[in-house]
């Protein structure tokens, strides 16, 4: 009492029951976030085969839940006030959970029996990974700084699982051409470039190429590969270009060694160029946007979440 009576008491009394509301904040919004899980960990929406699975439900919403975080954290403050979420331990450690549960269900998604192994998988892992890091990203450095940890897992699972597609890709619609050069350059490390021709008779190396390579069979390939990785991936997801324009680079790497090995072992000009199948492919691209633009239309959006006010 001495030391500020009945307002002193009432000051105190104040403190104690917004810590209780904190305490009971905190708990309800725990409970809410392991919900959640339960319903990330059921993979809704996911099909058996994993084709065409496009972005998960779980990992299309979380965006629109961290905005409202966000939102929340703001209310009542400055409007250049930036919540620092990675120092509010409870925040913190409860939205990397839910993060890690969503690579957890797409880890589980990628490798049960029933998803398809040549594409389907790394065509999953490719498109979430790079959904969920533009989301973080695109939403300033406070979540870039919470989720550091999980944007280079993500990172790096989009780079392999897309390393892996494109090469699927090529391999799959370049087989002859594929097939052909990977055993010149197997043949070429044991006997060196001079002998390559008495393995490889030139007379069949130059009537595979004039049958598989082409300028005019080079367009429809690359068209058919266009078509396909437009089928693959879905709209919403955002990747396509960035897919083609990682596709074109490896066609371009990949031809350009070919040319060398035509050159050094046959002292033949691969035509077209690897610089002719970028231009192909650029082109491709153009037009299949520009014909399938009229025809697209939104994919429906996920219903809202209802998410708990913090």
């Amino acid at each position: 009492n001495k030391k500020g009576g009945d307002h002193s008491l009432s000051l105190a009394y104040v403190r104690a029951t917004i810590l209780d509301l904190r305490k009971k904040v905190d708990k309800q919004w725990v409970i809410w976030v392991e919900d959640q899980i339960k319903w990330i960990r059921t993979n809704p929406g996911v099909p058996p085969n994993g084709k065409r699975a496009g972005i998960f439900a779980s990992i299309a919403r979380l965006p629109s839940y961290l905005d409202h975080v966000l939102i929340c954290c703001k209310a009542g403050r400055p409007k250049d006030y930036t919540p620092n979420l990675a120092k509010i331990k409870v925040v913190s450690y409860y939205l990397q959970k839910m993060a890690s549960a969503l690579f957890a269900s797409l880890n589980e998604c990628a490798e049960r029996e029933t998803t398809d192994q040549q594409y389907a998988a790394n065509v999953m892992r490719m498109e979430n990974s790079y959904f969920f890091t533009q989301g973080i990203k695109q939403r300033g450095i406070e979540l870039t700084t919470l989720y550091a940890k999980q944007i280079t897992g993500a990172s790096v699972i989009c780079k392999q699982s897309t390393d892996a597609y494109l090469g699927w890709m090529i391999k799959r619609e370049f087989k002859a051409m594929h097939s052909l050069f990977s055993n010149i350059s197997r043949i070429r490390k044991d006997v060196g470039d001079a002998d390559v021709p008495i393995h490889v008779p030139r007379a069949q190396f130059v009537r595979t190429l004039q049958k598989e390579s082409s300028k005019e069979i080079m367009k429809e390939k690359i068209g058919v590969v266009y078509a396909r990785m437009e089928k693959h991936l879905s709209e919403s997801g955002g990747l396509l270009p960035v897919a083609w324009k990682a596709l074109v680079k490896v066609l371009y790497e990949w031809f350009g060694r070919w040319e060398k090995l035509s050159t050094s072992c046959y002292k033949f000009i691969l035509e077209p160029s690897a610089i002719d199948v970028v231009r192909i492919a650029k082109s491709a691209s153009g037009s299949s946007s520009a014909a399938s633009s009229g025809k697209r239309t939104n994919e429906s959006r996920p219903e809202k979440h209802k998410y708990v006010s913090i």
